[in-house]
């Protein structure tokens, strides 16, 4: 597992069960069941946690999240493409087809959530967990892997095409498709039985 620097958490103003703007987030800042809209967007979140939080925007590309947490809320089909991830945990939401592209993500925790349709293509991933979701169907093509894991992950039909999986394990994931270059397969750890999937990439028929 890589050593992920947790989210700093020191909140000064909570607020519940209200709609709030999103450039109107300030520092230390907790919202809880919350709705989450925007009128014309924001750079950066700063040591904010959402939680239970309806986000009523799908927009959030170019921004900078930095000591952010996400718990329980639904992001799906909302687009973090060129963002800046520092710091942030995603805690049991929903993301599914929600687009990662071109990301930069550093020390990010991504537990029990569903990624499914997702893009994290030519993204670069810096001590970044995966845990206990799911990712079918998902694009990481292009992906630099500095210290990622995926632990428990549903990983079918996930496509690694063009990423080196030097140093990177599966053996603790769900798959019975997957897509990668086997030229960049060499170092990959994966169980026995998931071998069937990657001798297919090869066209060898297993008699």
């Amino acid at each position: 597992m890589p050593k992920i620097i947790e989210p700093s958490q020191h909140y000064l103003t909570t607020f519940e069960n209200e709609e709030i703007m999103l450039e109107e987030i300030e520092a230390n800042s907790l919202l809880r069941g919350c709705q989450i809209d925007c009128r014309f967007g924001t750079r950066q979140l700063n040591e904010v946690k959402f939680e239970n939080c309806v986000f009523l925007t799908d927009d959030f590309t170019n921004m900078e999240f930095l000591d952010v947490i996400f718990a329980k809320c639904d992001l799906s089909n909302c687009n973090f493409a060129e963002s800046v991830f520092y710091r942030v945990k995603f805690d049991t939401c929903k993301l599914i087809g929600s687009s990662f592209f071109r990301t930069q993500l550093k020390n990010v925790e991504l537990l029990d959530c569903l990624l499914n349709y997702g893009t994290f293509s030519e993204s670069k991933m810096n001590a970044v967990a995966f845990k206990d979701g799911q990712l079918n169907e998902s694009t990481l093509q292009d992906v630099k892997l500095t210290q990622v894991t995926f632990q428990g992950m549903e990983l079918n039909a996930a496509d690694f095409s063009d990423t080196n999986l030097k140093g990177i394990d599966l053996s603790s994931c769900y798959f019975e498709q997957i897509n990668l270059d086997p030229t960049l397969a060499k170092g990959l750890s994966i169980r026995h039985d998931q071998a069937t999937a990657i001798v297919a990439i090869l066209g060898i028929n297993i008699q």
